[in-house]
């Protein structure tokens, strides 16, 4: 019924008197056909679906662009920002080529020190899953294609209850490395989990000791003109969409806002 709903609100155009003076920044993890059951993966058929009607209903921005408009003032309504979390293989294979044909581009947020390598995080270890990370020739290929690469830490841990100096290793590490693999400054920072309990405002200082450009949360809510970028609200996209026309309810009715 949602789903419904959410057809005659975005095909009619009734979508637009509702949250126009926001912008919206979606995360994924994980795009994969080989995991349907999984609740961070999305199949290749479900992404699409979402990429069409994200191009079809809003201005899709690059997440560097959306925090321009942030910075100067500029216009933020109609715009979503796409980001994916982790640094999955399948994000660089899969996601990112059906981004680009629909002339999409996204912020992959990489765990620096599971780049390349064949780290199981426990999350997929729980389902059996053998985990597969992109490559630092990867992330570069998505910088040259236009997308934005950031960071997600080095080892993926609660910065909601590390102490500063091993979170100041973590974001400060991670920074450097993809620094110096990229070749440029990115700033653009999504911490773990992205809960409300997931960064301590002890730790939160060290981003903004940092200098860094963002930090990302995941626990839903919109972006509107004067918010913290240091404290961006994200919307998790997971299987609990069954489709992009349900999204969009929840959406333009206010469900999707953080509490």
């Amino acid at each position: 019924m949602k789903a419904i709903a959410g057809w005659v609100i975005f095909r009619t155009g009734l979508y637009r008197l509702r949250r126009r003076n926001e912008a919206v920044i979606v995360v994924f993890h994980r795009v994969n056909d080989a995991y349907p059951n999984d609740p961070l993966t999305y199949t290749t058929r479900h992404f699409e679906a979402f990429v069409r009607f994200f191009g079809r209903f809003f201005k899709v921005v690059p997440l560097s662009e959306l925090l321009r408009r942030l910075e100067t003032g500029v216009v933020l309504g109609g715009c979503l920002a796409i980001t994916f979390d982790d640094g999955y293989k399948g994000n660089a294979t899969i996601a990112a080529p059906i981004l680009e044909h629909h002339g999409q581009r996204a912020c992959f947020f990489l765990t620096t020190q599971f780049v390349g390598t064949d780290h199981v995080p426990w999350w997929d270890a729980e389902k059996k899953i053998q985990t597969k990370w992109m490559t630092w020739d990867q992330a570069r290929a998505l910088r040259l294609a236009g997308h934005d690469v950031g960071f997600h830490t080095q080892t993926h841990p609660d910065l909601g209850v590390i102490g500063k100096d091993e979170a100041r290793r973590e974001v400060g590490g991670a920074s450097d490395r993809l620094d110096a693999e990229l070749g440029e400054h990115s700033g653009l920072f999504a911490y773990p989990f992205g809960g409300r309990k997931n960064m301590s405002e002890e730790n939160r200082s060290i981003v903004k000791e940092l200098g860094l450009r963002c930090c990302l949360s995941a626990y839903g809510g919109t972006v509107r003109a004067g918010d913290d970028p240091l404290r961006l609200k994200r919307i998790t996209v997971s299987d609990w969409f069954m489709s992009p026309y349900q999204f969009g309810y929840e959406l333009v009715t206010g469900r999707l806002e953080a509490d």
